[in-house]
């Protein structure tokens, strides 16, 4: 019950408040710093996702190609062992 009334005694602390207005030479000074930020192009934005994707291709590619070559070289250590029977 105690903790009932202390959550809605802060709920009812925010009925008396105003909206503050603010400054509007103060808030035009943001608002420009805010557009003259630089921003990317979508060119960038596309080589950059070009680039990455091309990355995740090459890097499939080399694990496919280096897993095929370790199945190669094992089945050749395989068929070296059964064809002279030497298990040692």
């Amino acid at each position: 019950m105690k903790a009932e009334n202390w959550t809605n005694d802060i709920l009812e602390s925010a009925n008396g408040m105003v909206k503050v207005l603010p400054n509007k030479l103060l808030f035009d000074k943001i608002q420009n710093k805010i557009n003259l930020e630089n921003k990317v192009s979508n060119k960038w934005i596309f080589f950059a996702a070009a680039t990455f994707a091309l990355l995740i291709s090459i890097n499939i590619k080399l694990l496919k190609s280096s897993s095929t070559k370790s199945n190669t070289q094992s089945e050749t250590v395989i068929s070296t062992i059964s064809n002279t029977t030497q298990l040692y």
